[in-house]
Protein backbone atom coordinates (compact mmCIF):
# COMPACT_ATOMS: atom_id res chain seq x y z
CA UNK A 1 0.00 0.00 0.00
CA UNK A 2 1.62 3.48 -1.03
CA UNK A 3 1.73 6.13 1.72
CA UNK A 4 -0.22 8.82 0.68
CA UNK A 5 0.76 12.49 0.51
CA UNK A 6 -1.90 13.55 3.35
CA UNK A 7 -4.88 16.33 3.19
CA UNK A 8 -3.11 17.53 6.46
CA UNK A 9 -0.13 19.74 5.63
CA UNK A 10 -0.11 18.74 1.86
CA UNK A 11 0.97 21.74 0.09
CA UNK A 12 4.08 22.07 2.66
CA UNK A 13 4.74 18.46 1.89
CA UNK A 14 4.18 18.77 -1.91
CA UNK A 15 6.77 21.63 -1.65
CA UNK A 16 8.96 20.89 0.93
CA UNK A 17 9.66 17.06 -0.14
CA UNK A 18 7.76 15.37 -2.78
CA UNK A 19 8.39 18.02 -5.82
CA UNK A 20 12.22 18.57 -4.61
CA UNK A 21 12.25 14.27 -4.63
CA UNK A 22 10.58 14.27 -8.35
CA UNK A 23 12.93 17.53 -9.56
CA UNK A 24 16.14 15.90 -8.60
CA UNK A 25 14.62 12.54 -10.30
CA UNK A 26 12.83 14.66 -13.62
CA UNK A 27 14.00 14.93 -16.60
CA UNK A 28 11.83 17.83 -18.67
CA UNK A 29 12.51 17.10 -22.47
CA UNK A 30 10.15 16.97 -26.12
CA UNK A 31 9.92 14.79 -29.16
CA UNK A 32 9.23 15.78 -32.54
CA UNK A 33 5.59 14.43 -33.06
CA UNK A 34 4.35 13.00 -36.59
CA UNK A 35 3.85 16.14 -38.08
CA UNK A 36 6.61 18.16 -36.65
CA UNK A 37 5.50 19.96 -34.08
CA UNK A 38 7.03 19.65 -30.67
CA UNK A 39 5.47 17.75 -27.61
CA UNK A 40 7.08 18.10 -24.60
CA UNK A 41 7.35 15.27 -21.43
CA UNK A 42 8.27 14.82 -17.84
CA UNK A 43 10.22 11.02 -17.46
CA UNK A 44 11.08 9.91 -14.18
CA UNK A 45 13.72 6.68 -14.99
CA UNK A 46 13.60 3.73 -12.37
CA UNK A 47 16.40 1.89 -12.30
CA UNK A 48 15.31 -1.95 -12.62
CA UNK A 49 11.93 -0.79 -13.38
CA UNK A 50 8.50 -3.33 -13.36
CA UNK A 51 8.08 -1.53 -16.64
CA UNK A 52 7.27 1.92 -17.77
CA UNK A 53 3.69 3.72 -16.93
CA UNK A 54 2.39 6.52 -19.48
CA UNK A 55 0.42 9.58 -17.45
CA UNK A 56 -2.55 10.96 -19.68
CA UNK A 57 -3.48 14.10 -18.37
CA UNK A 58 -7.49 15.18 -19.14
CA UNK A 59 -8.72 18.18 -20.90
CA UNK A 60 -7.06 21.75 -19.92
CA UNK A 61 -4.43 20.31 -17.31
CA UNK A 62 -0.95 19.37 -18.21
CA UNK A 63 2.09 17.00 -16.95
CA UNK A 64 2.49 19.34 -13.72
CA UNK A 65 -0.89 18.36 -12.50
CA UNK A 66 0.05 14.77 -11.72
CA UNK A 67 3.13 14.99 -9.72
CA UNK A 68 1.97 13.64 -7.17
CA UNK A 69 0.36 10.53 -8.99
CA UNK A 70 3.75 10.65 -10.65
CA UNK A 71 5.09 10.00 -7.37
CA UNK A 72 3.36 7.22 -6.29
CA UNK A 73 3.73 4.87 -9.82
CA UNK A 74 7.86 5.73 -9.31
CA UNK A 75 7.52 4.78 -6.05
CA UNK A 76 6.20 1.12 -6.87
CA UNK A 77 9.52 0.79 -8.69
CA UNK A 78 7.93 2.03 -12.48
CA UNK A 79 9.28 4.40 -14.75
CA UNK A 80 7.27 7.29 -15.31
CA UNK A 81 6.12 9.23 -18.88
CA UNK A 82 4.30 12.29 -18.43
CA UNK A 83 3.42 14.09 -21.68
CA UNK A 84 2.02 17.47 -22.14
CA UNK A 85 -0.87 16.76 -24.53
CA UNK A 86 -0.52 19.03 -27.84
CA UNK A 87 -2.52 22.14 -26.89
CA UNK A 88 -1.89 21.85 -23.20
CA UNK A 89 1.32 22.89 -20.84
CA UNK A 90 4.17 23.32 -22.87
CA UNK A 91 3.04 21.57 -26.00
CA UNK A 92 2.45 22.77 -29.11
CA UNK A 93 -0.65 24.95 -29.93
CA UNK A 94 -1.65 26.86 -31.98
CA UNK A 95 -4.69 29.00 -29.86
CA UNK A 96 -2.64 32.33 -29.13
CA UNK A 97 -5.44 32.55 -26.59
CA UNK A 98 -4.09 31.21 -23.28
CA UNK A 99 -7.72 29.73 -22.43
CA UNK A 100 -8.06 27.98 -25.45
CA UNK A 101 -7.58 24.28 -26.59
CA UNK A 102 -7.49 24.31 -30.34
CA UNK A 103 -7.59 20.90 -32.21
CA UNK A 104 -9.44 19.14 -35.21
CA UNK A 105 -8.47 15.78 -35.10
CA UNK A 106 -8.12 13.52 -31.72
CA UNK A 107 -6.35 11.04 -33.83
CA UNK A 108 -3.46 13.52 -32.98
CA UNK A 109 -3.60 12.78 -29.48
CA UNK A 110 -3.19 9.11 -30.56
CA UNK A 111 -0.61 9.31 -32.99
CA UNK A 112 1.66 11.42 -30.57
CA UNK A 113 1.42 8.72 -28.27
CA UNK A 114 2.54 6.42 -30.78
CA UNK A 115 5.66 8.64 -31.47
CA UNK A 116 6.13 9.07 -27.90
CA UNK A 117 6.04 5.14 -27.30
CA UNK A 118 8.05 4.40 -30.27
CA UNK A 119 11.16 6.87 -30.04
CA UNK A 120 10.71 7.84 -26.55
CA UNK A 121 9.99 5.27 -24.45
CA UNK A 122 10.34 1.62 -25.59
CA UNK A 123 14.06 2.57 -26.60
CA UNK A 124 14.42 3.68 -23.17
CA UNK A 125 13.21 0.42 -21.22
CA UNK A 126 14.23 -1.89 -24.03
CA UNK A 127 11.59 -4.74 -23.57
CA UNK A 128 10.08 -3.83 -20.36
CA UNK A 129 6.07 -3.71 -20.48
CA UNK A 130 3.98 -0.36 -20.88
CA UNK A 131 1.16 0.90 -18.94
CA UNK A 132 -1.11 3.47 -19.13
CA UNK A 133 -2.82 5.43 -16.38
CA UNK A 134 -5.31 8.23 -17.85
CA UNK A 135 -7.96 10.23 -17.14
CA UNK A 136 -10.73 11.94 -19.49
CA UNK A 137 -9.62 13.60 -22.23
CA UNK A 138 -6.31 11.37 -22.24
CA UNK A 139 -8.28 7.97 -21.41
CA UNK A 140 -9.94 9.53 -24.85
CA UNK A 141 -6.47 9.50 -26.86
CA UNK A 142 -5.42 5.71 -24.98
CA UNK A 143 -8.50 4.15 -26.62
CA UNK A 144 -8.00 6.09 -30.01
CA UNK A 145 -3.78 4.68 -29.88
CA UNK A 146 -5.50 0.66 -28.66
CA UNK A 147 -7.72 0.49 -31.22
CA UNK A 148 -5.31 1.22 -33.75
CA UNK A 149 -2.22 -0.18 -31.93
CA UNK A 150 -4.24 -3.39 -29.42
CA UNK A 151 -0.90 -5.06 -28.72
CA UNK A 152 1.53 -2.35 -27.17
CA UNK A 153 -0.29 -1.46 -24.48
CA UNK A 154 -0.06 -4.35 -21.36
CA UNK A 155 -2.66 -3.17 -18.84
CA UNK A 156 -4.54 0.24 -19.32
CA UNK A 157 -6.38 2.34 -16.61
CA UNK A 158 -8.77 4.68 -17.61
CA UNK A 159 -10.09 6.97 -15.09
CA UNK A 160 -13.06 9.10 -15.79
CA UNK A 161 -12.77 8.22 -19.47
CA UNK A 162 -13.98 10.80 -21.80
CA UNK A 163 -16.40 9.50 -24.95
CA UNK A 164 -18.55 12.04 -24.55
CA UNK A 165 -18.22 15.82 -22.93
CA UNK A 166 -20.96 17.31 -20.97
CA UNK A 167 -21.67 20.45 -23.26
CA UNK A 168 -24.63 22.18 -21.45
CA UNK A 169 -26.54 21.50 -23.92
CA UNK A 170 -27.96 18.42 -26.48
CA UNK A 171 -24.21 16.97 -27.94
CA UNK A 172 -26.33 16.97 -31.49
CA UNK A 173 -27.10 21.19 -30.91
CA UNK A 174 -23.44 21.69 -29.80
CA UNK A 175 -22.08 19.43 -32.70
CA UNK A 176 -24.58 21.32 -35.44
CA UNK A 177 -22.78 24.77 -34.33
CA UNK A 178 -19.67 23.75 -34.33
CA UNK A 179 -20.09 22.04 -37.71
CA UNK A 180 -21.35 25.06 -39.30
CA UNK A 181 -19.05 27.33 -37.72
CA UNK A 182 -16.35 25.32 -38.85
CA UNK A 183 -17.40 25.10 -42.55
CA UNK A 184 -16.50 29.08 -42.47
CA UNK A 185 -13.00 28.65 -41.07
CA UNK A 186 -14.38 29.41 -37.22
CA UNK A 187 -12.09 26.24 -36.33
CA UNK A 188 -10.23 28.59 -33.73
CA UNK A 189 -12.93 30.80 -32.30
CA UNK A 190 -13.46 30.10 -28.49
CA UNK A 191 -16.43 28.72 -27.17
CA UNK A 192 -18.36 31.75 -25.94
CA UNK A 193 -18.08 31.81 -21.85
CA UNK A 194 -15.76 28.66 -21.71
CA UNK A 195 -12.52 29.43 -22.09
CA UNK A 196 -11.51 32.26 -19.89
CA UNK A 197 -9.46 31.16 -16.94
CA UNK A 198 -10.40 32.01 -13.60
CA UNK A 199 -8.06 32.84 -11.07
CA UNK A 200 -10.75 33.42 -8.26
CA UNK A 201 -12.88 30.06 -8.86
CA UNK A 202 -13.95 28.32 -6.04
CA UNK A 203 -13.50 24.77 -4.53
CA UNK A 204 -17.08 24.28 -4.24
CA UNK A 205 -17.62 24.31 -7.82
CA UNK A 206 -14.31 22.25 -8.83
CA UNK A 207 -14.13 18.95 -9.77
CA UNK A 208 -11.76 18.09 -6.54
CA UNK A 209 -13.23 16.88 -3.56
CA UNK A 210 -9.90 17.85 -1.50
CA UNK A 211 -9.61 21.32 -1.08
CA UNK A 212 -5.82 21.16 -0.46
CA UNK A 213 -5.09 19.41 -3.99
CA UNK A 214 -7.41 21.61 -5.73
CA UNK A 215 -5.74 24.54 -4.04
CA UNK A 216 -2.65 23.68 -4.80
CA UNK A 217 -2.39 23.57 -8.27
CA UNK A 218 -4.97 26.14 -8.33
CA UNK A 219 -2.34 28.42 -7.22
CA UNK A 220 -0.01 26.91 -9.67
CA UNK A 221 -2.27 27.54 -12.42
CA UNK A 222 -2.90 31.12 -11.54
CA UNK A 223 1.24 31.97 -11.35
CA UNK A 224 1.70 29.82 -15.05
CA UNK A 225 0.03 31.14 -18.16
CA UNK A 226 0.92 28.08 -19.76
CA UNK A 227 -1.52 26.71 -17.20
CA UNK A 228 -4.82 28.57 -17.67
CA UNK A 229 -6.22 26.30 -20.45
CA UNK A 230 -9.79 26.63 -19.59
CA UNK A 231 -12.27 25.51 -22.58
CA UNK A 232 -12.43 24.58 -25.92
CA UNK A 233 -12.47 26.15 -29.91
CA UNK A 234 -15.56 25.17 -31.80
CA UNK A 235 -13.15 22.42 -34.02
CA UNK A 236 -11.99 21.18 -30.84
CA UNK A 237 -15.50 20.45 -30.02
CA UNK A 238 -16.39 18.72 -33.99
CA UNK A 239 -13.49 16.38 -33.42
CA UNK A 240 -15.02 15.50 -29.77
CA UNK A 241 -17.52 14.34 -31.19
CA UNK A 242 -15.94 12.64 -34.34
CA UNK A 243 -13.71 10.92 -32.07
CA UNK A 244 -16.82 9.98 -29.70
CA UNK A 245 -18.30 7.81 -33.11
CA UNK A 246 -14.84 6.83 -33.40
CA UNK A 247 -14.64 5.13 -30.63
CA UNK A 248 -17.91 3.64 -30.14
CA UNK A 249 -17.47 1.85 -33.55
CA UNK A 250 -14.14 0.47 -33.08
CA UNK A 251 -13.87 -0.20 -28.94
CA UNK A 252 -14.18 -4.04 -29.77
CA UNK A 253 -10.60 -3.33 -31.28
CA UNK A 254 -9.03 -2.95 -27.98
CA UNK A 255 -7.18 -5.89 -26.61
CA UNK A 256 -5.64 -4.34 -23.67
CA UNK A 257 -6.74 -5.28 -20.42
CA UNK A 258 -8.56 -2.26 -19.14
CA UNK A 259 -9.96 -0.99 -15.60
CA UNK A 260 -12.10 1.55 -15.90
CA UNK A 261 -12.49 3.59 -12.64
CA UNK A 262 -15.81 5.90 -12.39
CA UNK A 263 -16.32 8.68 -10.16
CA UNK A 264 -19.39 9.05 -8.29
CA UNK A 265 -20.68 12.56 -9.17
CA UNK A 266 -19.43 13.39 -12.61
CA UNK A 267 -20.85 16.65 -14.23
CA UNK A 268 -18.37 17.11 -16.69
CA UNK A 269 -18.56 14.03 -19.10
CA UNK A 270 -21.88 11.54 -20.13
CA UNK A 271 -22.49 8.59 -18.19
CA UNK A 272 -24.27 6.85 -21.19
CA UNK A 273 -21.84 7.25 -23.64
CA UNK A 274 -19.10 5.43 -21.05
CA UNK A 275 -21.95 2.72 -20.64
CA UNK A 276 -21.71 1.74 -24.10
CA UNK A 277 -18.04 1.80 -24.72
CA UNK A 278 -18.04 -0.54 -21.81
CA UNK A 279 -20.52 -2.58 -23.64
CA UNK A 280 -18.47 -2.50 -26.86
CA UNK A 281 -14.70 -3.88 -25.14
CA UNK A 282 -14.42 -7.55 -23.47
CA UNK A 283 -13.82 -7.90 -20.35
CA UNK A 284 -12.88 -4.60 -18.56
CA UNK A 285 -12.89 -4.43 -15.21
CA UNK A 286 -15.33 -1.26 -13.90
CA UNK A 287 -15.48 0.07 -10.15
CA UNK A 288 -17.65 3.03 -9.12
CA UNK A 289 -15.30 5.13 -6.75
CA UNK A 290 -17.92 6.55 -3.95
CA UNK A 291 -17.22 10.26 -2.50
CA UNK A 292 -15.32 11.57 -6.41
CA UNK A 293 -16.24 13.94 -8.54
CA UNK A 294 -14.75 13.91 -11.95
CA UNK A 295 -11.40 14.11 -10.99
CA UNK A 296 -10.95 10.94 -8.83
CA UNK A 297 -7.00 12.27 -8.43
CA UNK A 298 -8.21 15.24 -6.44
CA UNK A 299 -9.77 13.32 -3.97
CA UNK A 300 -10.00 12.76 0.19
CA UNK A 301 -7.31 11.01 1.36
CA UNK A 302 -10.06 7.99 2.32
CA UNK A 303 -11.10 7.89 -0.90
CA UNK A 304 -7.85 7.72 -2.96
CA UNK A 305 -6.53 5.10 -0.32
CA UNK A 306 -8.96 3.02 -2.34
CA UNK A 307 -8.63 4.44 -5.69
CA UNK A 308 -4.98 3.72 -5.71
CA UNK A 309 -5.05 0.11 -4.26
CA UNK A 310 -7.25 -0.68 -7.63
CA UNK A 311 -4.74 0.39 -9.72
CA UNK A 312 -1.77 -1.07 -7.50
CA UNK A 313 -3.88 -4.30 -7.75
CA UNK A 314 -4.79 -4.14 -11.09
CA UNK A 315 -1.37 -3.25 -12.68
CA UNK A 316 0.48 -5.94 -10.31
Amino acid sequence: MIQLVSENNYKLNMQVKIEPYLERKRVIDSFESFDGRLISYEAYKAKGSKGAVIILHGFTESAEKFREASYYFYGEGYSVYVPDLRGHGNSYRTSQKAGTVNGNDFDDYAKDLNVLIETVVKPAEERKPIYVYSHSLGSAAAILYMEKHPDVIRKAVLSSPMICGNMGMPVSVANTVAKLLCSFGGESISAPGRCKFNPDMKFEKSDATSKARFGYYQEKRVNNRLLQTNGPSFGWVKASVEARDKMLREAYRIRTPLLILLPEKDKQLLASYQQKFISGVKGAKVIDIKGSKHEIFGSTDEVLKEYYGYIFEFLE
